[in-house]
Order: structure tokens, then sequence, then C-alpha cells
């Protein structure tokens, strides 16, 4: 049996055997948060000040990129454990040279429809509850900017534009969101050269100069599908960490195998294994939820 094979048979035990434990997300979208955490969320250090963009909850639970209030409880115990893996690798390089960028999380998947923009957003929510970490999150899927859209933001400038105009800042460009102060840089304007832009020599300045310069964030870069676009295969060379999200019952493992042939074996992949779990009503949640099964350097 291949390593990947026994990845997944194990993501399919322990999503049989989670179970359900307190939710935690910020009161500004009505999810119950401890009274010790609330204060700490939002103290976060940010580099700039501004506008903080207000999201609506009900807009991205009706989006599929949020759960329903009824199935919050148990999302939430299964992105904690989720993000361990990914913290703990950024933890013990930490005081190293950040070159390794392990701070610099890719989401992804071989095809669409995984499920890996819900995965990316409801990680950037559980990490930014950690004490001591913030979260950026980058709609790096810019050919199809799904976070943008659904955020209110696809009007905004954002990545392409940076990378298109010298000019330009990312400090420019970020936004602040209500969401746990969780940052976001929007995708920005569609570009033909989009592929080229995102290989370009200033995209790696501007991610090493973003990985390095803040100790305590967690940077998330919410990807096209490895298989669907060379554009995945341009970020992948930047990112420290891979989370890769398999489609329970969807992705097969020719096309995982496929996939992970485009990136370097030397860094860090996770599995994900969504729409696994169903509900007592035989359905998912938002259409794309599911559990934390493997993780492990392929």
């Amino acid at each position: 049996m291949s390593k990947i094979q026994k990845g997944l048979d194990k993501a399919k035990k322990d999503a049989e055997g989670a179970s359900s434990a307190h939710a935690g997300r910020s009161s500004k979208v009505r999810r119950p948060l401890p009274e010790s955490v609330v204060p700490l969320a939002r103290k976060k250090a940010l580099e700039f000040t501004g506008e903080t963009h207000h999201l609506e909850e009900d807009e991205l639970i009706r989006r599929g990129l949020l759960a329903p209030l009824d199935h919050a409880q148990l999302l939430a115990d299964e992105f904690r454990r989720i993000k361990r893996p990914l913290i703990d690798n950024f933890l013990k390089n930490l005081g190293r040279e950040m070159s390794d960028h392990m701070n610099l999380v890719m989401v992804s998947s071989a095809q669409p429809g995984a499920g890996k923009t819900f995965c990316a957003v409801n990680l950037a929510t559980s990490i930014s509850l950690e004490r001591d970490l913030s979260v950026l999150l980058i709609d790096a899927d810019v050919a199809k900017p799904h976070i943008s859209d659904v955020f209110g933001l696809a009007d905004r400038p954002g990545l392409i534009d940076v990378l298109d105009d010298d000019s330009r800042s990312i400090e420019d460009v970020l936004v602040r969101t209500d969401m746990n102060d969780i940052q976001v840089l929007p995708a920005g304007q569609r570009h033909a050269q989009s592929t080229e832009l995102l290989a370009s020599d200033r995209m790696a300045l501007l991610m090493h100069d973003m990985a390095k310069r803040y100790s305590d964030r967690i940077i998330l870069m919410d990807s096209p599908p490895l298989l669907a676009t060379s554009e995945a295969q341009a970020l992948a060379r930047q990112a420290g960490q891979i989370a890769f999200v398999v489609e329970s019952g969807g992705t097969t493992v020719q096309e995982i195998q496929a996939a992970i042939e485009l990136l370097d074996p030397e860094k860090a992949i996770n599995i994900i294994l969504n729409k696994s779990l169903y509900t007592q009503v035989g359905g998912y949640y938002g259409g794309s939820y599911g559990s934390y099964g493997y993780n492990e350097t392929l």
C-alpha cells in the first residue's frame, strides 16, 4: 500500500472518530469565544491603521465558506487539529534564517471543487485565535478569486496590482477584517500575464519579505488547483508548507500523485481529507466540510 493511500485511510479513520468541542470565533461574527481570548484577538499587532472591513457571516455561510452555526463547534474542533502541525512546523524553525518560509502555507488541491478555499478561510479563522500569532490570508487564486468575491473585495486592488506596479506596496492594499482581525490580501485586477507575474522575481521578493518581516504571522495562500493551472506551481515555489486538500470520494489517488509530483519533495506536505463527515441529515456543511486526516512530509 502506498504512503498516500495509508495517509488517506488514516484520515478516514480519524474522521469517523472525531468529537465535538467548543467553537472559537470572534463575537463580531457571533461565534462563541472565551472572554479571556476576546481582548487578545482584538489586540493583534497590525502594521497599518484604517477602516475595518465588515464581513457578513450569513453571506459567508450562504456562499459555503463558513459552516452553519449549529455545526460550528465540530468545525472549530476539526480545524484546531488541522492547524497544529502547521504551527508546530513554523515554531520549530523560529530563530533560524526565514528563507525556508515555514510561516507561508499554500492551500491547494488537485482539481477544483475539493474545498480548498473553505479550508483556507477556516484555517485562517482558527489560527487567528492563537494568543501569539496573527494571520494574513492571500487570495492567490487570481483566475477565480472566490475569497475576494465573497468577502466583498472584488473591486479592491490586491496582489496582481502590486506585482504589476512597482510603485504599489503590500501595505497599500491589505485589508483588515472584523473576523478576528484577520488581514486579507485580495487578488486584485485580472491580468493576461498573471502566471508570469506570480512566477516573477518581484513575487519572490514580496513573499520573502512578508514571510520574514513578521515573526508572529502565519500567511495562508489560497492557490489555484495544481492540475488546473500553471499558476499554482509558481506559488508552490514560494511556500514553505503545502496544505493539500483531498476531496473524500472525489479526488483519485492518481490525481493526488500527479499533483504531488509537481511539488518540491523537500517541502512539508500536509493532506487534509475534506467532505468526509456527514451531518445528521446526510449532507455536507456548506457544501465543503471535512476532517483533517494526515500530516507528513512526503
